[in-house]
């Protein structure tokens, strides 16, 4: 691996965390923790296609396409650090079928500074912010909070050209990101009622995968 490429994988590694670190604190600071790994997992997705709706940068990051749900080994890794470092908890593990594990993760009081530090500090970590709030507002407000199986409906992660077991990079989607495409056809849909639509794009698109899921 040459160096260039060592930096920017530990770039992305950064970024993933400071983004689990956001997003639980959203989701305590609105009561919905502790997440469930598959909950952080999902979230951490949808706000990877849907960021720019908040002009945040999206983050290259490898899924793997395992089942209902996205998943991203890479990021699993740095949940669990995170967790040993103090900065998350472990409130309980699940023990599912196929000795598979389900971790529910907490905010530590560390944690709590440590993002109130970042946020402060600097304005894409709090347009990160303000993108998580959305969707935790939006996700527990409908599909998440007992749902987590988005994989055969959402427009990304359920594209069949995409086998069971592959690991696609999402920069693979940056020219064809499927996710923007359904929220932007529903905020032009909602414009001709609500000039400010825009705003709406991500309560848009998990209204869409709550119905499309409610009927699957």
């Amino acid at each position: 691996m040459s160096q260039l490429s060592r930096e920017a994988m530990l770039a992305d590694v950064g970024i993933w965390k400071a983004w689990a670190l956001i997003c639980l604190a959203e989701a305590s600071r609105m009561g919905f923790a502790p997440l469930a790994s598959t909950q952080i997992h999902v979230l951490l997705y949808l706000a990877n296609t849907l960021a720019p709706l908040f002009e945040v940068a999206p983050v290259r990051g490898r899924i793997l396409k395992r089942g209902a749900y996205p998943f991203y080994p890479d990021v699993q890794r740095e949940l669990d650090r995170l967790a040993f470092s103090g900065i998350f908890f472990i409130e309980r593990v699940d023990f599912g079928p196929h000795r598979h594990l389900t971790a529910h993760y907490g905010l530590g009081p560390r944690g709590s500074s440590v993002c109130t530090a970042l946020v402060a500090h600097s304005k894409e970590a709090e347009r990160t912010a303000r993108l998580f709030r959305e969707l935790v507002s939006a996700c527990f407000g409908k599909f998440i909070g007992t749902q987590t199986a988005i994989g055969s409906i959402d427009a990304n992660y359920g594209n069949d050209d995409v086998l069971e077991g592959e690991v696609v990079d999402f920069s693979e989607w940056q020219d064809e990101n499927k996710n923007m495409e359904v929220a932007r056809y529903l905020v032009d849909k909602m414009r001709a009622l609500r000039p400010h639509a825009d705003r709406d794009g991500m309560r848009l698109y998990c209204d869409y995968l709550d119905q499309a899921l409610a009927i699957s």
